[in-house]
């Protein structure tokens, strides 16, 4: 059996699924009650910069615009820099929670383009469709693997390498957009279908890990995983509901 780390004494630290029915209910209560907060916070940012620039609001317009402007590369560079400090900082209490909503609310400043765009083209329902979907999809497969307890650790390198293909392939298309020589419209769909794919298998995944890998005080570990499969999905599901209006 594998824990995840080893106690002041050196003791293993047995995992979420192995502690008590309150101790295990109390922790699975806290992660998905600050995920809850987390996905507040993103949309929370996003929407009032998105109404703060159609309604031409000093300073939000303004940092919506700047957040339009910032190139593929600077979006890249913000949420792999902040990703990085989220995780590091994830078990130091305190600083734990200001770098978790700090992602998130960095999250939103960078969908603020891509929502302002929905927005324009078919209003407030699309957001709202998507966010429905995304909660559906996102909340079936996180149930699954807490009602059926299955172990999915084996994905793991299947992931990383799905992931680093993924990443790859989208500086690939940012590099040549910036040379001038655009991808065709369907590789950008493939691309979310993909992505979307990606994600909902981490978030089987990642429900797994915080079930059979976290001990019940990781709790900021176990929402920013989760945090970051829900906004991707949202993004990815919302992409493929403009592409088809």
């Amino acid at each position: 059996m594998s824990y995840s780390r080893l106690n002041s004494e050196g003791n293993a630290i047995a995992p979420v699924s192995q502690a008590s029915v309150g101790d295990r209910l109390s922790y699975l209560r806290k992660v998905y009650a600050l995920l809850t907060l987390g996905v507040s916070a993103f949309f929370a940012t996003a929407g009032l910069l998105v109404w703060g620039l159609f309604n031409s609001v000093p300073g939000l317009s303004e940092i919506a615009v700047l957040s339009m402007k910032l190139p593929w590369w600077g979006h890249m560079a913000a949420l792999f820099g902040a990703s990085i400090i989220a995780h590091m900082t994830s078990m130091v209490r305190g600083l734990n929670l200001v770098s978790f909503f700090g992602f998130a609310i960095l999250f939103g400043w960078l969908t603020t383009g891509l929502m302002a765009m929905a927005f324009q083209t078919s209003g407030l329902s699309i957001l709202m469709e998507a966010l429905g979907l995304t909660v559906i999809v996102f909340g079936g497969l996180s149930a699954y693997v807490l009602i059926t307890k299955k172990d999915f650790s084996f994905m793991g390198g299947f992931l990383a390498v799905g992931l680093f293909l993924f990443i790859g392939a989208a500086i690939v298309m940012g590099l040549m957009s910036m040379f001038g020589s655009g991808m065709p419209p369907w590789v950008h769909m493939a691309m979310a279908i993909g992505s979307t794919l990606l994600f909902s298998l981490y978030v089987l995944y990642d429900t797994s890990q915080i079930l059979h890998r976290f001990s019940t005080d990781m709790v900021v570990p176990g929402a920013l995983a989760l945090l970051i499969d829900f906004i991707i999905m949202f993004r990815n599901i919302l992409f493929l509901l403009m592409a088809r209006d």
